[in-house]
């Protein structure tokens, strides 16, 4: 797989890509989870009417997001890690990730092009034709890639040698906290602050003393009206992130953390027999 080029004139981009050639590989991985998280909400905020950005800043993103993803591949597989499980369904997850962000961008290219010229912004726009469907299909391309991105961050933490592992810690780390980091890096928590009060909206149930005191760490922040608003025409969110320091941290202890696996399937019952089975008009 070979990393694709360079758009040919340089775009905005929905978010910011720091320099990653002193981090880990498992803190690459985590950095780029924030980036699909980062590109979701915008996406989410213009489907929602709350965002005012350039037409071709969702292309572009798009496809840096590509090649951020081969990138973190490439790092993966200078650490000469074993062919074994779970590193090889690691990085075939990665891979899958990549070419997902692919379709995305195509369906973002055309979303450009079926935007209204004399609209640059339109509000609320239909998600079942043009602009507005093609933003959902790519949106659905890239819905799972944070979650999908951490695991793979953590089965390779599993047998990453230790001269490649992050060694920055924290003292007092309790589990509830090691798990609402791991919940952030996935992109499942955002918060609103309403009547002075902070209330907080999440996809996980994830404490708000253990949320502030992970902020008093320095282990996360805030990036206000990030969000999309978690009902419609309600107030925008503020995203919580991972800092560079929440990263590095998330890291060193990204395998003593539990990543729920999806439900185990039930058994289908039996169709009921020809002679028990009940007309309904």
């Amino acid at each position: 797989m070979t990393t694709p080029p360079e758009p040919p004139a340089p775009d905005t981009l929905l978010f910011d890509v720091e320099a990653s050639v002193e981090l880990t590989v498992v803190e690459r991985l985590l950095a780029l989870a924030d980036l699909y998280t980062r590109h979701n909400d915008a996406i989410d905020l213009l489907v929602a009417g709350r965002a005012q950005l350039p037409a071709d800043a969702f292309v572009s993103s798009s496809h840096r997001l590509e090649r951020e993803t081969l990138a973190g591949i490439k790092a993966v597989r200078q650490q000469s890690l074993p062919a074994v499980e779970p590193v090889t369904s690691a990085v075939v997850r990665l891979k899958q990730t990549a070419y997902l962000a692919g379709g995305a961008t195509r369906y973002l290219t055309a979303a450009r092009q079926a935007r209204p010229a004399d609209d640059a912004d339109p509000a609320h726009p239909d998600p079942r034709r043009g602009f507005g469907q093609y933003l959902r299909l790519a949106r659905d391309l890239t819905a799972l890639a944070p979650a999908a991105i951490v695991a793979s961050a953590t089965q390779i933490a599993t047998r990453l040698p230790q001269r490649a592992r992050s060694t920055t810690t924290v003292s007092g780390l309790d589990t509830a906290q090691r798990n609402a980091l791991l919940e952030i890096a996935q992109g499942h928590v955002a918060v609103t602050d309403q009547y002075g009060q902070r209330a907080y909206d999440h996809t996980v149930p994830v404490p708000v003393d253990v949320l502030r005191h992970l902020e008093a760490q320095g282990l996360v922040e805030r990036e206000s009206t990030a969000a999309p608003p978690l009902f419609p025409h309600g107030p925008s969110r503020d995203r919580v992130r991972l800092t560079t320091l929440g990263i590095s941290v998330l890291s060193t202890v990204i395998t003593t953390v539990h990543i729920p696996g999806p439900p185990a399937p039930r058994p289908v019952p039996a169709p009921p027999a020809a002679g028990t089975a009940r007309a309904h008009r």
